[in-house]
């Protein structure tokens, strides 16, 4: 009884999603558009934070007047 229904589990599952890539995730699915859209967003202001710290450290670093 319990191994039929994690086969249900298991079989829906795997219909729903097959990877957390965005041309793979069904975005029809409000509950999957949500949460991989906030996701995204927030990878993506993370990615974009490290970015910008990256670009100011060489800029700083390339100054000639600056002392570390």
């Amino acid at each position: 009884m319990l191994s039929s229904i994690g086969q249900i589990l298991c079989e829906g599952l795997k219909k729903s999603l097959a990877s957390p890539l965005p041309w793979d995730i069904p975005w029809y699915d409000t509950g999957h558009m949500v949460f991989f859209g906030i996701l995204y967003a927030v990878l993506g202001t993370i990615g974009l934070g490290l970015l910008i710290a990256i670009i100011k450290t060489i800029v700083s670093m390339k100054k000639s007047d600056s002392r570390h």
